[in-house]
């Protein structure tokens, strides 16, 4: 068998050498002495450590290991005196159905004394990890198991490079110690777990933070952009349209036929004409930005009314007096565009005759309320990828919370956008 560094010097198994039994005084000393080793430290490491090392005293033993068992069916395992490739330096995480002693990290067995686990069966089946048991040469063996308030939490295993060194006594004894170590175990887990989650929320936090901070940077990029093409439209398509029509309109004489043919070309040009000027106000939202929030929402009102072929009633109502204007540029931008992307909505879906729009403050946060008087929305609308998608989209952006509410007297919809008054200074301390 080849030697392996990390294992020691191995020794050749003597038979019939049994381990020292204490007697009741020298056990309960051991056992005090371990309590006052292991209280205090929160290495694992350290732990383990005093914990062998006390424990030699009570039960001789060239290798000690300890399991902790997770929900997830997999198991740690913490080494003293040699490390094997059972340590969790090596795996962090193994199934427990591959541990030689899961009969014991299962339950169906109290315990576990073997003269020799190198031909006992128990430690081998088709899958198990036995191999350090040979790598170690590790013979006799005791494995009990850990317990909190009667939970199976993990196990302790006791090994000697000797064959038939342990009885049924030191059994009894390795229990005791397990009991006693088994408490502060627990403890140390959950306290690693709690610190594990913690840093994990605050990496994620903290990507969560970086990804907003990109994704607002990269919408108010967007957001220039798109007004820079709304004043391209504006300067040049717009003015190229106008001309073209008034062209059209000096244009006399001709059958009857060719008249027509023309006036049906410059209502159609007029039409498309009021279209461009729309997509011009959309992308450039100049009332937002001259005016502010609630003069920006009553334009685009306006200009829906003009383009709605059906009567319909608009209202817009602040209660602030103005303070949406206080939010970040960016922010207020994308509350505009929410609003915008609402009513639309209910325009083209909810077959409605009434919108009001009311913004609000509650407290440190500001809120914008769409009311109408339609159809109501369905479950199935609150799943889509365009309309209400792009409104969750950019309310998750700005660090807003939109509720979609179906009212039933009078019917309608209510949708209800709330966003931090703080919302946004992120982005420009990042700046």
């Amino acid at each position: 068998m080849k030697e392996k560094q990390d294992y020691g010097q191995l020794i050749a198994p003597e038979e019939g050498v049994y381990a020292v039994m204490p007697n009741a005084a020298e056990a309960l000393d051991c056992y005090l002495s371990i309590a006052r080793a292991i209280a205090g430290p929160t290495d694992y490491e350290l732990v383990l450590e005093n914990f062998a090392n006390r424990l030699r005293a009570l039960i001789a033993h060239d290798h000690l290991d300890i399991v902790l068992l997770h929900p997830t069916g997999t198991q740690i395992c913490y080494e003293a005196r040699m490390h094997t490739s059972w340590s969790h330096t090596q795996n962090p995480a193994t199934p427990t159905e591959e541990s030689p002693i899961r009969d014991v990290l299962r339950g169906d067995l109290p315990y576990i004394l073997t003269d020799d686990a190198w031909t006992d069966p128990r430690f081998h089946f088709e899958g198990a990890d036995s191999e350090p048991l040979f790598q170690a040469n590790l013979h006799s063996r005791i494995v009990v198991p850990l317990r909190v308030q009667g939970e199976l939490i993990g196990s302790l295993a006791i090994s000697s490079h000797k064959k038939s060194f342990y009885n049924e006594e030191l059994v009894v004894l390795a229990q005791g110690a397990a009991d006693l170590v088994s408490a502060y175990l627990f403890a140390l887990e959950r306290g690693k777990e709690a610190k594990d989650s913690a840093i994990a929320e605050i990496e994620a936090t903290g990507r969560e933070r970086s990804l907003r901070i990109g994704a607002l940077q990269l919408t108010e990029g967007m957001e220039r952009e798109r007004q820079r093409l709304g004043m391209d439209l504006h300067d040049q398509t717009l003015a190229d349209l106008a001309r073209i029509r008034r062209r059209m309109s000096g244009i006399e004489g001709g059958s009857p036929e060719a008249s027509k043919e023309l006036a049906d070309i410059q209502e159609e040009l007029d039409h498309c004409l009021e279209d461009v000027r729309g997509i011009v106000e959309d992308m450039k939202p100049g009332v937002l930005q001259m005016f502010g929030f609630s003069e920006a929402v009553d334009a685009h009102l306006q200009r829906c009314l003009r383009n709605t072929r059906r009567p319909m009633n608009m209202h817009v109502q602040d209660l602030t007096d103005g303070k949406m204007d206080h939010l970040q540029d960016t922010v207020r931008t994308a509350m505009y565009r929410i609003v915008q992307e609402a009513v639309n909505n209910a325009l083209k879906h909810a077959n409605c005759s009434r919108i009001n729009v009311r913004i609000a403050q509650q407290g440190g946060n500001m809120s914008v309320t769409i009311e109408d008087d339609g159809t109501g929305i369905q479950d199935m609308d609150l799943h889509s990828l365009s309309g209400i998608g792009n409104i969750k989209t950019r309310a998750d952006l700005i660090s807003a919370s939109v509720l979609f509410d179906r009212l039933n007297a009078p019917k309608g919809t209510r949708v209800l956008i709330t966003v931090p008054m703080s919302s946004g200074t992120e982005v420009r301390d990042a700046d």
